[in-house]
């Protein structure tokens, strides 16, 4: 899933999911379309589903009107990294249809929608049916009675939230919410409302209302708004009754953003501790505060140092929740914050806090085993150069490090993770691209942290990385599947330890050869002017297997040898045929001599887990030439012997004509 950076004095910490295959050629990205949104754009609602037998499939949107019409909506299904269907309606249509023929396999339906103004919110479902009846929808492909969650896009300080809980035991469940003022007071309270499908069941819920519940699966929808300065805020909901709490979770307001649940087995005391690193410049501020459900147990400051609390065991149900925010000071700025239980590490994060034109930016590498590192950032100008780029090192609260300039940092670590800061200016315009790499002195050096980061003052980036498991080819793809329409920008970039392997602007594919190792991929996504959202397909999947195959000679006598010469890459087998030339050849080269007897089409066939590849080469084959002599030859041989016999018969006549007449 794609976890966008959303830029601003907040600072949210970015996952990126590791894929990993074992196999050299396996597709470390299988095709997959992805959606980018601007950060005040409402949140798209995202289903995927299977169809196991091929089938002629309808599929509705339809807007509910609760609690108020909405502006507009679109559907699309998309499978693999290609668009299916898609359909849009505005105010005043309330539906919109599309069929999908002969669907089978998985698919992903994404909903975007636009809410009514007075309201920022709306209601609808996604009805996936049979074509031949159209409102017998299949539960597990359809979205039946789901409420969107939307955010304001004139006002990104109002936010809504649409959560879905369970109740299996009849009776009475009161609902509780409070503010949890953090980092400071909403604006407007939070406004509850309760559904089971599309049937309302309480709107304008009040904290201390009692509800009458039967067994089901319910939404509760919820809106508030944040300080119009502060423009974040947090606020917890519980919803308990005979059976406990059927719901118990700290809602966010803005872009504020829970960036860990550290996972604590039992009971315990936690210390939670702020450090501001001062680099580039010192914040104004930075706190954190730590909830279970939706009450808060344990803050701390950068100025107010350390604080320890008792925290319960988390659950998978309830589990403990971290926020963080920080406001700059005179420049941008990096802190760290930590949450340890004895001795033992439970969370260890930093973040930067932007300020002007300058972002920063932090990043916390595996744990290191003690000894000599060095540090490397390298502006990799894509698509522009960075007007400016500094760095530092840290561990356990302390810069080891820090340089000015792109220069290279060599320091000596203690056992553990260390943290490296970073703070960048983009290009004059457009957007920028860097790569951070930790090596080992040793010779050769190993990477033992890589991490490229997007800098820009409007453009969205994504990263992501994958782990190759073995050597081999792979060709990565970028699609525009322009919806809703084109993107202003579009561009990817595979990197590995700082070096660019491949890029491509706007979509096409690309090749890169790898072997075993973390590659970055890093993605620019911008969508249209006018528009809050774009799709794009991306796959990295294993190339079919090259080859070359060549003949010499390529024209010959026939009764003639030719040597046939092949080379190929990717490949796990490769079959040859024509003439006498059969069977399983070499996958990677090979020569071999080859009698022709007539013109001959000779074909080598490789495959490999990326497909196959065919090449052939004609050797033409002319006749033997015509034996000389004028012919005739038996006939040659028997009148010499003639003119033999004439020529003795001669020589006998004139000995008889010399020899003396005896006298009688």
């Amino acid at each position: 899933m794609i976890q966008w950076l959303v830029r601003g004095i907040l600072a949210l910490a970015i996952i990126s999911p590791a894929l990993s295959d074992s196999a050299r050629a396996a597709d470390p990205l299988p095709a997959e379309t992805r959606l980018a949104a601007s950060a005040n754009a409402p949140a798209a609602t995202v289903k995927e589903f299977d169809i196991a037998a091929a089938q002629d499939l309808t599929v509705t949107l339809t807007d509910f009107q609760i609690p108020a019409a909405l502006t507009s909506a679109g559907v699309v299904i998309t499978q693999g990294d290609a668009i299916v269907k898609s359909a849009n309606f505005a105010s005043p249509a309330t539906s919109a249809t599309v069929d999908v023929l002969a669907a089978v396999g998985h698919y992903t339906v994404r909903v975007i929608a636009a809410p009514d103004a007075a309201f920022s919110v709306g209601t609808f479902s996604v009805c996936v049916a049979p074509k031949s009846d159209p409102a017998a929808c299949i539960q597990t492909a359809s979205l039946a009675g789901n409420v969107s969650a939307q955010a304001s896009v004139a006002d990104p300080t109002i936010s809504t939230a649409n959560v879905d809980f369970n109740v299996t035991v009849s009776g009475t469940y009161t609902v509780t919410f409070a503010d949890q003022q953090f980092p400071a007071a909403l604006s407007l309270a939070p406004n509850l409302a309760l559904f089971q499908g599309s049937t309302p069941i309480s709107l304008g819920i009040a904290s201390g209302t009692v509800l009458n519940l039967n067994p089901g699966k319910y939404t509760l929808l919820a809106i508030a708004q944040a300080d119009q300065t502060i423009k974040v805020g947090l606020y917890g909901v519980t919803i308990a009754g005979p059976s406990g709490a059927v719901f118990d979770d700290s809602i966010a307001v803005g872009a504020l953003r829970p960036f860990a649940a550290p996972n604590n087995s039992s009971a315990q005391t936690l210390t939670l501790k702020i450090t501001d690193y001062a680099f580039p410049t010192a914040l104004t501020s930075a706190s954190a505060i730590v909830t279970f459900g939706g009450a808060q147990i344990g803050s701390a400051s950068g100025a107010g140092g350390p604080i320890s609390f008792t925290a319960p065991a988390s659950t998978a149900a309830t589990a403990l929740k971290v926020w963080t925010y920080a406001s700059p000071g005179s420049g941008a700025g990096t802190y760290e914050l930590s949450l340890v239980a004895g001795s033992s590490s439970l969370l260890l994060s930093a973040f930067g806090v932007d300020s002007g034109a300058e972002q920063a930016f932090a990043f916390t590498t595996p744990a290191l085993t003690a000894g000599a590192y060095q540090a490397v950032i390298k502006d990799s100008e894509f698509p522009a150069i960075l007007q400016s780029l500094k760095y530092a090192v840290a561990q356990n609260g302390v810069i080891l490090q820090q340089s000015l300039t792109a220069a290279p940092l060599d320091f000596t670590a203690a056992a553990g993770p260390v943290v490296v800061l970073a703070a960048a200016q983009p290009p004059a315009s457009g957007n920028g691209l860097f790569d951070v790499t930790v090596n080992t002195t040793a010779t050769p050096a190993q990477i033992v942290f890589d991490k490229t980061q997007g800098v820009s003052p409007a453009g969205l980036f994504d990263s992501q990385e994958i782990n190759l498991g073995a050597s081999g080819g792979f060709d990565v793809t970028l699609t525009d599947l322009n919806f809703p329409a084109q993107f202003q920008d579009l561009a990817l970039v595979v990197s590995r330890g700082g070096a660019i392997l491949g890029k491509i602007f706007g979509g096409g594919t690309f090749s890169i050869a790898a072997t075993p190792g973390i590659y970055q991929l890093t993605f620019i996504a911008t969508p249209a002017v006018q528009q809050h959202y774009g799709l794009y397909g991306i796959k990295v999947v294993a190339s079919a297997p090259t080859l070359t195959l060549a003949a010499t000679p390529a024209t010959l006598v026939a009764g003639e040898s030719t040597t046939l010469n092949w080379t190929t890459t990717d490949a796990d087998a490769c079959t040859a045929s024509g003439g006498n030339w059969t069977g399983s050849k070499s996958v990677n080269s090979g020569s071999e001599v080859v009698k022709v007897d007539a013109t001959t089409t000779f074909t080598l066939t490789c495959t490999g887990s990326g497909g196959s590849s065919t090449k052939t080469v004609n050797v033409t084959a002319t006749p033997k030439p015509a034996s000389s002599g004028g012919g005739g030859g038996s006939m040659d041989q028997n009148l010499l012997i003639l003119l033999a016999a004439v020529l003795m018969l001669r020589l006998l006549a004139r000995r008889s004509t010399a020899r003396p007449r005896r006298e009688g």
